[in-house]
């Protein structure tokens, strides 16, 4: 899983500015980081996202976090 910390919000929604992500048990793609609503799946549940995920820190607010992947880390991995 890939882990980042971001100074603030700021640099977070810049590298990820599409708002979209993709679930790690069914691969639907979801506006909302946390839940899918096709599978019902949870990235802050009991599995998390199983390894699938991002995971971030935003330091100025001391908040760390395990979302679903960001949409923009898939067209990264595509290019490589």
């Amino acid at each position: 899983m890939q882990e980042e910390i971001f100074p603030s919000w700021r640099e977070f929604n810049n590298k990820f500015p599409t708002k979209l992500y993709v679930c790690s048990n069914c691969n639907e793609l979801l506006t909302d980081k946390y839940t899918c609503r096709k599978c019902g799946w949870r990235a802050d549940g009991l599995f998390q996202t199983m390894g699938n995920g991002y995971k971030y820190t935003i330091q100025s607010e001391g908040l760390t976090e395990e979302i679903f992947k960001p949409i923009e880390l898939f067209k990264k991995e595509s290019e490589d």
